[in-house]
């Protein structure tokens, strides 16, 4: 028996008139009688139908409108990853040409979703480090991978695979120098 009390529905038992359980609507406190109706026809021996199929259900209520908007956001859920997940960073110019002082430099790379980073740096003139430096938070930086020594018309370069975060270049020692660095991103 379902009674209503406020906004909730009990369902009591017919026999003792102990509550068996208390619902926000109607519909699941039969679902409840329902349940109880049905574990005491199989515990007296009687064949029952299975459960219906809850796919079903789900796919009864999208059809009927109950569920519509939750279509749109699932599909737009499904193109934003897949978009993310094609985009590389592009290749370029870290520094501009001829870089004469120590120092990070002011620009940086953001590899999303590039399964590898290059780095490559080069003097036209003296000699030079470089360091490229990692930060997760865009203020703390560390170095990553191996300090490239420069000489006048020599080249080095670093590679990260699966690179995260925020990549920088910083020039930490120069001698009359004049530092390119170039970046490239390896994509899908």
């Amino acid at each position: 028996m379902i009674v209503r009390r406020g906004k909730r529905y009990i369902l009591k038992s017919k026999e003792s008139g102990r509550t068996l359980g208390t619902h926000p609507s109607r519909a699941a406190a039969e679902r409840q009688e329902t349940a109880i109706n049905m574990s005491k026809a199989r515990a007296a021996g009687h064949t029952l139908p299975p459960p219906p199929d809850e796919r079903g259900e789900t796919m009864r209520k999208i059809r009927s409108g109950k569920a519509k908007f939750l279509l749109p956001l699932v599909l737009a859920a499904l193109v934003s990853s897949v978009q993310a997940a094609t985009q590389t960073c592009p290749s370029g110019t870290l520094a501009p040409a001829g870089v004469t002082t120590t120092g990070p430099l002011t620009d940086v790379i953001i590899p999303r979703a590039a399964p590898a980073l290059v780095v490559e740096a080069y003097s036209t003139a003296g000699t030079a480090t470089v360091q490229v430096e990692l930060s997760c938070d865009g203020s703390h930086w560390a170095p990553a991978g191996t300090a490239m020594s420069l000489t006048a018309t020599g080249a080095q370069m670093v590679s990260f695979v699966q690179p995260a975060c925020t990549f920088r270049a910083n020039v930490t020692a120069c001698s009359t120098c004049a530092v390119t660095v170039l970046y490239a991103c390896a994509g899908p």
